[in-house]
């Protein structure tokens, strides 16, 4: 692996992209008035069914946005790393939204809380069900970081308050492990290489 590689992952910049479009999104909410709230989950509603893949790039104000994109980068950039981690990404976002949907308590859940969540599932998950020094390392490096960027893991999992989606977080950390075990290298593929 280059050095290059080791320091920029290539695939953060798949996160970055989404991260680019969270703020697109919001810029034409806010400055045109486009009607972003639409592309959320509400559920049980077949008309928002669509929400189960627009939902992450949607916020309810520059402050959430700016709040998911600080959690984002942090999860995003160490989950890149792990193998599989596009495969992993389809999963966690098709698996929390379809969870929220069918699920959650009623409103329009907005956010990319449910994919940062479900990054924090994947590199617990990769540390868990890979044990290799990747998934370790890069679980703790996760931990080190949230906390010196003032981040609680256990609260931002737990946080049941009116204006979050608390179903968001906790169907995003269980899609996140869920697509941990589902794409974990196997122990005879990580021995032969």
């Amino acid at each position: 692996m280059s050095m290059r590689a080791l320091v920029f992952p290539a695939n953060f910049k798949l996160v970055l992209y989404a991260m680019a479009l969270m703020v697109v999104v919001q810029l034409l909410g806010s400055v045109i008035g486009l009607p972003v709230g639409r592309l959320g989950i509400i559920p049980h509603n077949e008309y928002y069914l669509s929400g189960i893949l627009t939902a992450p790039f949607v916020h309810g104000s520059w402050g959430h946005l700016m709040s998911n994109l600080i959690g984002l980068t942090i999860s995003g950039y160490l989950a890149a790393r792990l193998p599989k981690f596009k495969r992993a990404t389809l999963l966690i976002l098709v698996a929390t939204g379809l969870l929220v949907w069918l699920f959650a308590g009623s409103g329009n859940h907005i956010g990319a809380s449910g994919l940062v969540m479900g990054y924090f599932g994947l590199l617990l998950g990769a540390a868990l069900f890979n044990r290799d020094v990747l998934g370790i390392v890069s679980f703790i490096a996760l931990l080190i970081l949230t906390y010196y960027a003032n981040i609680s893991f256990l609260a931002t999992l737990l946080d049941f308050s009116a204006q979050t989606s608390s179903s968001s977080h906790i169907f995003g950390f269980i899609s996140g492990l869920g697509a941990a075990y589902l794409t974990k290298t196997s122990r005879k593929s990580a021995l032969t290489k």
